[in-house]
């Protein structure tokens, strides 16, 4: 394998990869590439491999993130390093973000103050006498630049060293695999008249454009006053090296957004008033009562910064100790590494690869002594960092040239804009969307802009604007001055004790500001981010905001589960609150109600889910039989008397959350489950003051246990407390990515079974999705005469077809059940009026491209290209269609305004039981699909080679 790829170099990504994804992290470092370019499909990965061969220049940016208890000392630290002689400081609110504050000096040794001027530069910057030949690079890869360059050796690859350079973006929190997918379930719906007027508007960027939050998208066109054809690259005449800061808030409050900026690419700095016993209460992080924040020690708060770095940046990255308020020891070197062994005692194991001794140091306010040193460490360790000095696509600097001029006047932009921007300028340029998304990624993992794959269309030029935007939303200092002016603040009080946040007090808290011209955008940017759940078109839930206490008693008249249980060495809380939104925005649950009140609390979540309730709820679990994990979240699942639970739905709902967890805890590459589950030892409504402790999975291996974990022993049946997480033998089947355990040569393998799931989706709910689309379009009632009219643009059809919808005697009433996907795609496209997609029916849509027109056409080149499968589908072939699929399904939910029905079918399907000979039928029908349009194909081109026979004649 090492020489393949020594030989291959960067063309070792466009052959088959290892089975073995245990060798993945071996190749990304051979190959100097992060590893989530081995997860896209050999599709994705060529373009790729091709957007970097055009040639390529080092980056040299930094970013650290400055973190910790309220009033530690943070905003000081920063401004002593800065040179600050006025270290006067008010308490941060929310993120301050310095961009390019500081850079290495000449010898690298340690940082230095950026100037104005070297602040405003890119991150991108291009050395001297670049600029004037970055055409010829260029030309096929950017923006349209009308400069050109010959790589330099020190700093540029050209194209006759690709094979021995491989270069990248970035190092991705997240896949683009789904990006390049369209796995997108927001997009601008192109038949909307609001839209197709932005083709018009190509030069104006507004974000005043916003549209309804739903089924249509804001979106912002670029202003007439802006030409992007000026953008000119940022030059680097002294060899810059930049690195940024991000101070964070340390209210509790403000955690919730936090984990939106803890990029792999960062390393921290942990500030700790050294003067705190790290066993007492940090009251200046949470001054309110009852919260789970409320008691927690400096150590609490320690093993918190450090678990959510290790969970959402990575599990190796760097932290600086910086010890404030050192006065009472002179900042004494031996003091600090006294303070560092006591902290040292407090953390779980995994925790402690991110800290080292020689990196703490303490510091008086008046005095600079250690700051040296510590603006050293802060130079060593960012070129320590894998990605520093790391190559990308040249083109990337007019990208970069561009966005920082749209940000000038701008703080929202869309995606499609740009994307047509960059047709329209330049139409030799290939592969535009792939270079472009790629670009964004990378700038927003080095802190430029906000760019996120499930909002694929709305690009946050302004961080720090965002930012503020959130901040009047959980900032109650704000709330108590605008309520004064109020009469009715009982709006106000729901946001502050409940979380739920109204149209009217949003707009009353953006209010004569820009925040409320881009209102849809924002709410739109901060649901996906997990931020907030929407429940309806004019009510939001914040859960960070919630103060309520939850009271057991609601559950008093109900049949319970067993307590599902997952366990965490350290938990940042902000998981608990995103796993709520997610099942809210993700997985179809709403808020259950009692009296007309949310059953939602600071603690617990009570949400509906088909006809049974489910509580997800956080503890804090203090005893001595659970030190190794002290926190979970735990699930029960509850009906009234006497409905009984039903465990197929409940064995679902494990699988569903349990993917949940691993996409919040893990990262979205990871393929594994969360791991540490376990399950409460009684079987009683949770919040009654009943005993109980948890007991792991691994520990319920017999059919009773003995618990002696609890003050008074007692034996568990284990079947009792399994049963409802438990799936039944008869519902277990194959799953992506596992094999069958026959050994027979006729038996079904995975790739079969791969090929006869997919067909089994295309007859099933996506053709009942059309068939709903044409009543959209068309009633039945209204059928008949709309066909009369439009027979002129029905010459394909093939017989069966025409003796369906157009038969010679007798009259069609609109039986559309009985049409299949090549009838009704015919329809749509002939006679319903639907808007043809960017690159016209019959026709691959651009990935960026959400309208319905296109999710119609991806339906049908799913449906083809399952059907010109011979036998099997590979689990990447499988993955990428299905991802396909169910991203244009969901799109189309919307255009239908029905909710969620046919994502749930397909997500249904994903998980069922699939019988290689029932399902046969599947693909047979598919294929007398297509021998059916075959024949039509052939017989119009029997008639279009007659007709021009004519002509001729």
């Amino acid at each position: 394998m090492k020489k393949d790829i020594g030989r291959l170099g960067i063309d070792y990504v466009l052959h088959d990869l290892p089975s073995d994804q245990g060798t993945f992290p071996m190749i990304a470092e051979k190959l100097e590439i992060p590893q989530e370019i081995l997860f896209w499909s050999l599709k994705n990965r060529e373009k790729f491999v091709r957007s970097m061969k055009v040639g390529n220049i080092r980056v040299f940016n930094g970013r650290a993130m400055v973190i910790g208890c309220a009033r530690a000392g943070k905003t000081t630290l920063v401004k002593k390093i800065k040179g600050d002689k006025d270290l006067t400081t008010t308490s941060t609110s929310g993120i301050e973000i310095h961009s390019h504050t500081f850079k290495l000096n000449s010898d690298e040794s340690t940082i230095i103050v950026s100037t104005d001027e070297e602040k405003e530069k890119g991150c991108l910057c291009l050395a001297p006498g670049m600029l004037e030949i970055l055409e010829e690079n260029t030309q096929e890869t950017s923006f349209g630049v009308n400069v050109n360059v010959v790589p330099d050796q020190s700093n540029v690859i050209s194209p006759r060293e690709e094979n021995h350079i491989v270069d990248i973006a970035s190092s991705l929190p997240s896949s683009i695999e789904g990006f390049l997918n369209s796995n997108n379930d927001e997009a601008v719906d192109d038949t909307d008249p609001a839209v197709n007027e932005s083709d018009q508007l190509i030069n104006n960027l507004t974000a005043a454009a916003d549209v309804s939050l739903g089924t249509k998208r804001s979106y912002a066109t670029i202003e007439q006053n802006i030409d992007l054809n000026d953008c000119v690259p940022s030059v680097n005449r002294d060899n810059l090296k930049m690195l940024s800061l991000l101070d964070f808030a340390g209210h509790s409050a403000y955690y919730a957004c936090h984990h939106i900026f803890l990029s792999p690419r960062a390393f921290f700095i942990l500030v700790v008033d050294m003067t705190k016993e790290l066993d007492s209460v940090a009251t200046e992080a949470c001054r309110e009562q009852g919260l789970i924040y409320s008691n927690w020690t400096y150590a609490d708060y320690i093993k918190y910064w450090l678990g959510s770095i290790h969970t959402y940046s990575s599990k190796v990255a760097p932290v600086i100790l910086a010890f404030s308020h050192s006065e009472d020891n002179g900042a004494d070197p031996e003091k600090a590494l006294q303070y560092f062994r006591q902290i040292c005692k407090c953390l779980p194991q995994n925790l402690l690869d991110h800290l080292d001794k020689h990196r703490i140091f303490s510091f008086q306010k008046q005095s600079e002594k250690n700051v040296e040193d510590f603006k050293e460490c802060l130079a060593a360790t960012v070129k320590s960092q894998s990605h520093w000095g790391e190559r990308v696509p040249i083109s990337w600097t007019k990208h970069e040239a561009v966005l920082t001029k749209l940000k000038e006047s701008n703080n929202v932009v869309s995606f499609s804009d740009l994307l047509r921007y960059v047709s329209e300028t330049n139409d030799r340029k290939r592969n535009k969307e792939e270079d472009l998304l790629n670009a964004l990624i990378f700038f927003n993992d080095t802190g430029v802009i906000l760019f996120r794959s499930e909002i694929k269309d709305i690009i946050i030029l302004n961080v720090q604007w965002f930012v503020e935007a959130f901040k009047r939303i959980i900032f109650d200092e704000i709330h108590m001055e605008v309520m004064e002016d109020m009469r009715d603040f009982a709006e106000f009080q729901e946001l502050n004790e409940h979380g739920l946040l109204s149209s009217k007090v949003l707009n009353v808290l953006w209010q004569n500001s820009n925040f409320y011209q881009h209102k849809n955008s924002l709410v739109n940017h901060m649901k996906h981010l997990d931020m907030l759940a929407e429940l309806s078109k004019e009510l939001w839930y914040v859960p960070c905001m919630n103060k309520q206490k939850y009271p057991w008693e609601i559950l008093n008249n109900c049949n319970v589960s067993s307590r599902l249980c997952f366990l965490f060495e350290f938990l940042p809380f902000v998981i608990y609150h995103r796993l709520v939104v997610a099942c809210i925005n993700k997985l179809g649950m709403t808020p259950w109600k009692i009296s007309e009140r949310m059953c939602i609390y600071h603690k617990v979540t009570v949400l509906l889910y088909k006809d049974h309730r489910v509580l997800i709820a956080i503890c804090d679990n203090k005893e001595r039989p659970h030190r190794n994990f002290p926190f979970s979240i735990e699930i029960q699942i509850n009906v009234t008397k006497p409905r009984e639970i039903d465990t197929r739905l409940t064995s679902k709902l494990k699988e569903d959350i349990f993917e949940r967890l691993s996409v919040l805890t893990q990262g979205i590459l990871s393929s594994e489950f969360y791991s540490y589950v376990g399950y409460r030892c009684r079987l009683e409504t949770f919040g009654k003051n009943v005993e109980s402790h948890i007991i792991t999975e691994e520990e319920m291996s017999a059919s009773e246990y003995d618990c002696l974990k609890c003050s008074h022993p007692h034996i568990v049946h284990v079947g009792s407390i399994r049963r409802f997480w438990k799936k039944d033998e008869a519902q277990t089947h194959l799953t992506v990515g596992s094999r069958t355990s026959s050994s027979h040569p006729f038996a079904a393998t995975e790739e079969m079974t791969n090929l006869n799931r997919v067909s089994r989706l295309m007859l099933g709910p996506c053709t009942e999705q059309l068939r709903d689309l044409l009543r959209l379009y068309i009633p039945p009632a209204s059928f008949l005469a709309v066909i009369q009219r439009k027979r002129s643009q029905l010459n394909r059809l093939n017989e069966p077809q025409r003796k369906l919808i157009l038969p010679n005697s007798g009259v069609y009433y609109g039986n559309y059940d009985d049409m299949d996907i090549s009838l009704l795609y015919i329809l749509l496209r002939n006679v319903c009026g639907i808007q043809a997609h960017n690159k016209g029916w019959g026709n691959t849509p651009d990935s960026a491209d959400r309208s319905v027109s296109a999710n119609i056409e991806r339906l049908r080149l799913a449906r083809n290209r399952c059907s010109h499968t011979t036998e099997v589908m590979s689990n990447v072939d499988f993955n990428q269609v299905w991802s396909e699929v169910r991203a244009a399904v969901v799109d189309l939910d919307k255009a239908l305004g029905i909710g969620n029905k046919y994502q749930e079918a397909v997500d249904f399907i994903l998980n069922d039981t699939m019988d290689p000979v029932k399902d046969k039928h599947f693909r047979d029908q598919l294929l007398e699909q297509i021998q059916d349009i075959n024949d039509i194909r052939k017989k119009f081109e029997r008639i279009e080679g007659r007709t021009k026979k004519m002509m001729a004649n």
